[in-house]
């Protein structure tokens, strides 16, 4: 039987009295500073990453590295992004070995000394590391791509009746950063702006808020662009069908598999990171 994962979630959340994943504020205070990046050459990682990256590509941090607010050590701050966690290519191009990143929905700036390309895993049948959700919710994207597909939020169909999971409070945690980039009207509410978008999806925490994914179907070939609105599904989800899992609108789900999937279906979909100028919707 199909399991809404989103609905799911509200109510363990709700017995143990803990708020849900999705009204969780996305703001991230540095707790250290990270490694400083004028250390001599000798005290840093062989694989320090050089020349132009391809914007979606993900990169690990060697170390405890500093997200600053631009491409030099004159900038502030953002967050400390851990040794081994994982990082967005915003733009393809360094500014003086500076790489423009986003982590954990915060864009910012990282030197690429304690930076390297994430491994695309190896050996037959699939046995690479996929996948990593140790927090919250995850923050580093599948090596490979896959991930399992659920449903959640509000969302309109084509007819234009509107549809919406009974377990989800329609409050997308990205709804500032939606209304910002022109997605939401400045009035929408978290409920309207879902259903004005309709082809969203979770996961701000690997991707950021406000990026764009293009999910493939593997098994029939249907794509869909979609815009990541909210953080989740929480961590214990992913753990207990030991794979990523991308939560989407529910219109999202059916046009690429016919109904509303939860976690327990094992919907596999192959997901990529493309440009924000990517029209959504079917492709």
């Amino acid at each position: 039987m199909s399991l809404r994962m989103s609905f799911l979630a509200i109510v363990v959340v709700a017995a143990s009295g803990l708020a849900p994943a999705c009204a969780v504020s996305s703001a991230h205070e540095p707790a250290l500073v990270g490694a400083d990046e004028n250390a001599p050459t000798g005290d840093r990682s062989s694989e320090s990453l050089t020349g132009d990256v391809p914007v979606g590509s993900t990169l690990v941090a060697t170390t405890n590295l500093n997200l600053r607010s631009g491409p030099g050590t004159s900038h502030g701050i953002l967050d400390v992004i851990p040794s081994g966690g994982s990082v967005t290519v915003v733009d393809a191009s360094p500014r003086s070995g500076w790489y423009h990143v986003r982590y954990a929905g915060t864009e910012g700036w990282s030197i690429g000394t304690y930076l390297k390309r994430a491994s695309s895993g190896g050996g037959g049948g699939g046995g690479s590391v996929t996948w990593s959700c140790p927090g919250s919710w995850g923050t580093t994207q599948a090596s490979d791509g896959k991930y399992f597909l659920t449903a959640f939020g509000c969302w309109i169909d084509a007819s234009g009746a509107a549809h919406g999971d009974s377990g989800d409070n329609c409050l997308p945690s990205c709804l500032s950063e939606a209304k910002s980039e022109g997605l939401c009207a400045s009035g929408d509410t978290g409920k309207a702006c879902e259903q004005r978008v309709t082809w969203f999806v979770a996961d701000a925490g690997r991707f950021g808020c406000g990026a764009r994914v293009k999910v493939t179907n593997p098994s029939n070939g249907k794509s869909v662009v979609a815009v990541a609105l909210d953080y989740g599904p929480a961590c214990w989800v992913e753990r207990n069908v030991h794979e990523g899992v991308l939560d989407a609108s529910g219109r999202v789900d059916r046009y690429l598999f016919g109904s509303d999937m939860g976690a327990a279906d094992h919907a596999a979909v192959q997901v990529e990171v493309v440009s924000k100028s990517t029209p959504l919707g079917p492709q």
